[in-house]
């Protein structure tokens, strides 16, 4: 058996290893898909005031100085295609070092490569583990204090400044960087949240590659919380863009089997919502803001509400509205039975839950 000591040795690179950042000084050698695209993009390199030349057949070296990875990455975005980005290949070598054949080799996506010099902040972020857990409370239908869903937050070098999670994953996503974002989001939410009660803890199905081995420090942070595991419900997030149906069931087996719940989030976005269903068969079903907003004033949108929460209680689902701010959103989910409600008309997201005395419902 591994002892924990041992660990390091093994760590997961897609998720545990973030990215070298790139050297501030050195060369991007590029090999565009085609031969003559060599000397439109040279031309446009001298433009912007580097000096292209070629050390390899078929490539363009562009030798950088500190602070110009970022207006390199620019001229290049705007000289090739979407294409061309994606086809070319790139490397960096460090000032003074010759590339290797194996470096060669192994050259990568130009647009994977100009995508992490633009997520470079996000590395930095990852690396200073500059970040919060912010906590949203979710009530019963009745009032009571039920769960805090854990939602994260960025923090600026500053130390002041927030960063929306919508960033923070935009940036991950175009950098190849989901994967440690997620991870990092799901520990540190774990961290922050023990003692607290019952947690929603957001997941990225995508972001997962073999679920025994990529949860497994997931499900040791919460025994290592001293959280129950009935304690903690995963929730997949954008729901209604999954692909591999069968991969997202996989991952729940392995949440489940850890004694942990799971929840399926906005649910009545988009047409595969009933065959997820089926498949997934969650403890929780989350109602698409988009079906709640508003929902007092569009009999349409109450009557398939109603129908929705029907189901759902007839399959034994605990069901969720989420996005309330208004007194008249939040009376006709509870007439129409939903068990759980959650909005900034209840409590918005905050560093430090409010106590039960200051919720009102």
């Amino acid at each position: 058996m591994t002892r924990p000591a041992e660990r390091p040795s093994s760590l997961c690179v897609d998720c545990q290893l973030l990215p070298p950042a790139p050297p501030a000084r050195g060369r991007l050698i590029v090999a565009p898909p085609l031969a003559w695209s060599l000397e439109g993009l040279a031309s446009a390199l001298r433009g912007a005031g580097f000096a292209p030349f070629s050390e390899v057949d078929s490539t363009i070296s562009v030798p950088f100085e500190p602070g110009q990875l970022e207006p390199l990455a620019a001229c290049l975005e705007a000289a090739l295609s979407s294409v061309e980005l994606h086809d070319a290949r790139a490397l960096v070598v460090e000032d003074g070092a010759a590339p290797s054949f194996d470096a060669l080799l192994r050259m990568e996506p130009l647009g994977a490569f100009l995508a992490r010099v633009r997520a470079a902040w996000l590395i930095d972020l990852l690396a200073g583990q500059r970040a919060v857990t912010y906590f949203q409370p979710i009530y019963t239908a009745a009032g009571d204090l039920f769960a805090h869903e854990c939602l994260l937050r960025g923090v600026e070098r500053d130390g002041r400044t927030l960063i929306s999670p919508a960033v923070l994953y935009g940036a991950a996503a175009a950098g190849d960087l989901l994967f440690h974002l997620d991870r990092f989001a799901r520990l540190l939410a774990i961290r922050s949240g023990a003692g607290l009660g019952r947690l929603f803890i957001n997941f990225t199905p995508t972001a997962i590659y073999n679920p025994a081995f990529c949860l497994r420090s997931t499900v040791e942070a919460v025994h290592a919380a001293g959280i129950p595991p009935a304690e903690v419900v995963f929730e997949v997030v954008e729901s209604h863009r999954v692909q591999d149906v069968g991969h997202l069931v996989r991952i729940l087996e392995t949440y489940r089997a850890a004694g942990f719940a799971v929840a399926l989030d906005d649910f009545g976005e988009g047409y595969s919502s009933l065959n997820l269903l089926d498949r997934v068969r969650p403890d929780y079903l989350k109602l698409d803001m988009q079906l709640v907003r508003g929902v007092d004033a569009n009999p349409y949108r109450a009557t398939i509400l109603r129908r929705i929460v029907a189901m759902a209680r007839d399959l034994g689902i605990c069901t969720l509205a989420e996005g309330i701010e208004t007194e008249a959103e939040l009376r006709v989910v509870r007439e129409a039975g939903v068990d759980l409600v959650q909005g900034f008309l209840l409590g918005r997201p905050a560093a430090r839950p409010a106590s039960r005395a200051e919720a009102v419902a």
